[in-house]
C-alpha cells in the first residue's frame, strides 16, 4: 500500500451491497484509514463492550460517529450536511471487520 492506495474492505461475511457493511466499510476507509494502530484502539472498545467490561462506548472520528454496543452499534455522520442517515450495525460485524481490517494493513507494505 502506498500513498493513499487503501485495500478495498473484507471480511468473512461481508455482503455487498448491505447498508449496514457498507456503512462499515466506509467506516474503515474514512477514519481508520491506513493507521492499523487506531484500528486496534478503535477494536479494543469494541471488545470491551462485547464482554461488559464497558457498558458502551461512543467516538467521534473523521467521517462518523461510533457509537457501539453490546449487540449493535450506530454509525451516523459526524455532519448532518453529508445526507447521510444513521445506520445500525450488529457490534459482531464491526468487530470481524475491524479484525480483517487491521490484518490487510499489517501485511500490506507501506
Amino acid at each position: 500500500m502506498t500513498g493513499h492506495n487503501l485495500p478495498a474492505p473484507d471480511w468473512p461475511g461481508k455482503v455487498a451491497g448491505e447498508v449496514g457493511h457498507d456503512r462499515i466499510a466506509a467506516c474503515l476507509v474514512m477514519d481508520i484509514q491506513c493507521a492499523a494502530h487506531w484500528g486496534v484502539e478503535v477494536l479494543s472498545h469494541v471488545d470491551h463492550v462485547r464482554q461488559g467490561v464497558e457498558a458502551s462506548w461512543e467516538m467521534a472520528m473523521n467521517a462518523y460517529i461510533l457509537k457501539v454496543g453490546p449487540e449493535t452499534s450506530d454509525i451516523l455522520p459526524v455532519y448532518d450536511e453529508s445526507g447521510e442517515s444513521p445506520v445500525t450495525v450488529r457490534t459482531a460485524d464491526l468487530e470481524v471487520a475491524l479484525r480483517a481490517w487491521i490484518s490487510r494493513l499489517s501485511e500490506s507494505p507501506d
